[in-house]
């Protein structure tokens, strides 16, 4: 981790078997450290500081994955501004990782290609072939 980057909270191995850890808050990050350049899996969340919402939009975007955004805020209209500025598979406002069958779910980018889930995610899957005769 950057020298200049904090563990806030959390960031230890439980003693239990396999790979798992303490829900974690990193703070002090900047935008070009690995652990905002890349896609971290697990109960793991980073702090940036940002000017205004266009700057927050640009730096969530200037990252190589795309796979989900989450949006915290009472303001509806920033909901969704952010809900069309955000380059990502799925964003949630107000919640973080609820997702229903009836919807795709996919990532951008390096997150992947593709959806899963509904007759998108189906589709998606489908190589569809014109014969005429």
């Amino acid at each position: 981790m950057a020298s200049h980057a904090e563990i806030v909270t959390g960031g230890a191995a439980l003693a239990r078997p396999g790979h798992f850890h303490q829900a974690t808050v990193v703070a002090g990050v900047r935008q070009e450290d690995g652990i905002v350049r890349s896609e971290v899996f697990g109960p793991v969340v980073t702090v940036q500081p940002f000017g205004d919402e266009a700057e927050a939009f640009r730096m969530a975007n200037a990252v190589p994955q795309g796979l989900a955004a989450s949006v915290w805020t009472r303001d509806h209209d920033r909901a969704m501004r952010a809900s069309r500025a955000l380059h990502t598979g799925i964003v949630w406002v107000n919640t973080h990782g609820t997702t229903v069958s009836e919807m795709p779910h996919g990532g951008v980018r390096h997150s992947g290609y593709g959806s899963d889930l509904s007759l998108t995610g189906l589709l998606d899957y489908t190589q569809l072939k014109h014969v005429m005769l």
